[in-house]
């Protein structure tokens, strides 16, 4: 798998998994911190289906892609872990 459609896989995957945890855990709620929470969920979710539909815009040079690639990874695997904790504590 090319490094760029990793990248724009794990967007769309954070993307979403913040607004299932939005969506799950706080119930539509229309505090400051949840109109927050979903509007990073929006935003991320948007720049995965952006960089999806738009694939001539991704850098083709795997050089390029290594450090961020690896903090996607990593966001993916912390998002998923706090989205797996909190379902399991309720």
């Amino acid at each position: 798998m090319r490094p760029g459609r990793f990248v724009t896989l794990c967007f769309l995957y954070s993307g979403l998994a913040l607004l299932a945890q939005y969506v799950l855990v706080s119930g539509f709620d229309s505090s400051l911190g949840g109109l927050a929470q979903l509007g990073t969920a929006l935003a991320v979710t948007g720049t995965g289906v952006y960089r999806l539909w738009n694939p001539d815009e991704e850098r083709q040079n795997p050089a390029e892609w290594g450090p961020f690639a690896y903090v996607m990874a990593a966001l993916v695997l912390v998002l998923t872990a706090a989205l797996l904790a909190v379902l399991l504590s309720r």
